[in-house]
């Protein structure tokens, strides 16, 4: 049986083929879980991304476990029940054959799971330079496997993934320019999950699509991710008493001093006091 595959300025109805008619099973697409809602400015998000050169000395893809295996299904195949647009049939060991994929980077839609790569938003190797080389193995296992944000992971084709390869947005964007607005939008909201840094271009480029691209700048953001270094929690510091520091910031020079502004509504630290326009974001 022959996949389906079209290009299109808009995703499209594809015909699917069903598990009968290839002899598998048609299980059909598990709900998404509910995504954390924190709507924020992304380009107030982008500002308060710290600014540093990256450092990707000592980067192997070795060093970021993936895919995991939960109940059963890696994260691919979790990635790709998620995003199909209807039934999906797989194999006994939960390989997906089949379904119905949409390509946000480059416009194509398939019925053949084998068309279609699973891309990090962040490259490894980008995240390696922004941070994720003083992080622990199990979180830099969590990032590489994260489907707590479905903004980490999305399936596109593998051309579009391998084009886009290790790059930042001052490197590349999705040649499908209607989506360009939405993976800054989704690249900025991702390393704010993971409390990653940016390099100067890569803020400039942001920033760039950012007012040239979309008509609100609007993001719901995803909760933080627990970021914990090779020696000791992201809480806590070396030498100290292993107790979390104060949550607890009397006004925005407070905050400031600490190193947490800005806040944002749910994090620790955060209160009404600090966010006198009410916008979710306190010591902007």
């Amino acid at each position: 049986m022959r996949a389906i595959i079209t290009r299109t300025a808009s995703a499209v109805a594809v015909v699917a083929l069903t598990g009968s008619t290839l002899g598998f099973a048609t299980a059909a697409v598990a709900a998404e879980p509910p995504q954390p809602r924190k709507s924020a400015n992304a380009a107030k998000v982008l500002k308060s991304l710290p600014t540093k050169a990256e450092r990707g000395s000592g980067y192997s893809r070795t060093k970021f476990s993936h895919w995991s295996t939960q109940n059963g299904c890696d994260t691919r195949a979790r990635v790709l029940k998620a995003e199909s647009r209807g039934a999906v049939s797989t194999t006994s060991s939960c390989t997906v054959l089949t379904g119905s994929w949409y390509s946000a980077y480059d416009a194509v839609t398939t019925t053949n799971a084998g068309d279609f790569d699973i891309d990090h938003m962040i490259p490894l190797a980008e995240a390696w330079g922004s941070g994720a080389k003083k992080w622990n193995a199990a979180t830099r296992k969590a990032f590489a496997n994260d489907t707590g944000y479905a903004g980490s992971l999305i399936a596109v084709t593998a051309s579009s993934n391998r084009s886009k390869s290790d790059r930042d947005p001052a490197e590349w964007m999705p040649p499908n320019a209607g989506y360009r607005c939405t993976y800054a939008k989704t690249w900025i909201a991702t390393k704010y999950r993971w409390k990653l840094t940016v390099d100067q271009a890569e803020r400039r480029a942001l920033k760039r699509v950012l007012s040239t691209e979309c008509a609100s700048k609007a993001v719901n953001l995803p909760a933080r991710a627990k970021v914990r270094t090779g020696g000791y929690s992201g809480s806590t510091k070396p030498g100290s008493s292993n107790k979390p520091s104060s949550a607890y910031y009397k006004n925005c020079d407070a905050a400031r001093a600490a190193g947490a502004a800005p806040v944002y509504a749910g994090d620790p630290g955060y209160g009404r006091h600090l966010d006198r326009d009410g916008d979710g974001v306190g010591c902007e």
